[in-house]
């Protein structure tokens, strides 16, 4: 590798992190989703495609184009039936499974697992190719497993990155990828990395920030040996324009965008923009429901409560929302809380009034951002069509 060519990648990635990792941006992203996945990732899950969903959290654009949905075919495989969700379950079990870093092992593995993943989906409906699996997607189920001996991987990115650096080890051939030497190329960034403490010290600055964000501090730690970080600078030197000058095959691949590419990438955009709410809601809906599972509704029993028309009653059960309250001459009702208070029906103290309300506004927070969320996820699915 031309280290010279290295570091003037390296210097650019420094110098432009802030840019590509704002609002507009927001490429931080890939260690939230690998965090995620850790999080929720249970092989032996009863719903595995339900469980699967969750933990990849409806984000596609990692690895997806319009064209190639891989973490959708996925879902879309389990979906399909019980026996299909456990074939699909199998495979997984198979790609992930031990082997002490015998790389040569894990790519033989990875590529049973597209083979044996897209044999399913031609079996169950053919005609929906853009399901199918490539070796980019089993690198991605095996780096979000285990980060620390995995790397990501993206053809045209890597490619780009082979011919600036000058690495003319036989990686890429046809469709083909050579484990063992791209790990081994990703290798030598991790260790110039060593040397880039401006580097190493503004991705952690932005994963704390993330961390605050979400009050999940588990995204700072799922990436201590900069694995994520190697692949994202060969992702941001193509997509950001770090080099100095664009790879020969980058340049022509590029050089100009038809009708059809210019509308793809628009709906490409439209796609991310409208992953970027979603995520926004999710993160906002967290919060909400943290903050509504602090609070608990007030100890009632014993206490006298006033209907406005059964008047004054005593409050005699009390079991999690609900109230049994016992009126002279009427008998026992039972009412729920907050409603019963917010919506007038019992008057207690102002104390308890005031409590009610904060769980009512905050019941009525969670419940507008989970239709906002759907409608977005609806639009989403529609945009994808």
């Amino acid at each position: 590798m031309d280290n010279e060519r290295l570091q003037k990648v390296l210097e650019n990635y420094s110098e432009k992190f802030e840019s590509f990792n704002s609002d507009e941006n927001h490429e931080i992203y890939k260690w939230t989703a690998v965090s995620r996945f850790q999080k929720y990732w249970d092989l032996d899950a009863e719903n595995f495609g339900a469980m699967f969903k969750n933990a990849m959290g409806g984000d596609e654009s990692l690895i997806s184009e319009s064209s190639y949905q891989p973490i959708n075919g996925v879902v879309f495989l389990c979906k399909h039936s019980h026996d299909i969700q456990e074939a699909v379950r199998g495979e997984f079990r198979k790609l992930l499974a031990s082997d002490d870093s015998d790389y040569a092992a894990r790519q033989k593995r990875a590529e049973a697992f597209v083979t044996n993943m897209n044999s399913l989906l031609e079996m169950v409906a053919s005609d929906k190719w853009k399901y199918h699996q490539e070796i980019s997607s089993a690198l991605m189920f095996l780096t979000f497993s285990d980060p620390e001996d995995n790397f990501l991987y993206k053809e045209n990115e890597v490619k780009a990155f082979m011919q600036y650096t000058g690495v003319d080890d036989d990686i890429i051939t046809d469709d083909s990828i050579d484990l063992t030497r791209y790990y081994r190329m990703c290798n030598e960034i991790v260790e110039e990395l060593q040397q880039h403490s401006e580097i190493t010290e503004a991705v952690d600055d932005a994963l704390q920030e993330e961390a605050d964000r979400s009050d999940d501090s588990s995204v700072t730690e799922i990436d201590g040996d900069n694995h994520i970080l190697a692949f994202d600078i060969i992702y941001c030197a193509l997509n950001y324009e770090l080099y100095d000058e664009m790879p020969a095959a980058t340049r022509k691949k590029r050089r100009k965008k038809t009708a059809a590419s210019a509308e793809s990438e628009q709906k490409k955009n439209e796609e991310d923009r409208i992953k970027k709410e979603i995520r926004g809601l999710k993160a906002k809906k967290k919060k909400l429901v943290e903050s509504r599972d602090e609070m608990t509704a007030p100890s009632l029993k014993g206490s006298k409560a006033v209907h406005k028309k059964f008047g004054e009653g005593i409050v005699t059960e009390q079991n999690d929302r609900y109230l049994t309250v016992s009126f002279d001459g009427v008998g026992e009702k039972k009412f729920i809380l907050p409603e019963a208070v917010t919506k007038g029906f019992l008057t207690f103290s102002d104390e308890v009034s005031e409590n009610c309300m904060k769980i009512h506004e905050l019941d009525a927070s969670i419940h507008q951002t989970e239709l906002q969320e759907r409608a977005l996820e609806a639009q989403l699915e529609g945009a994808q069509e």
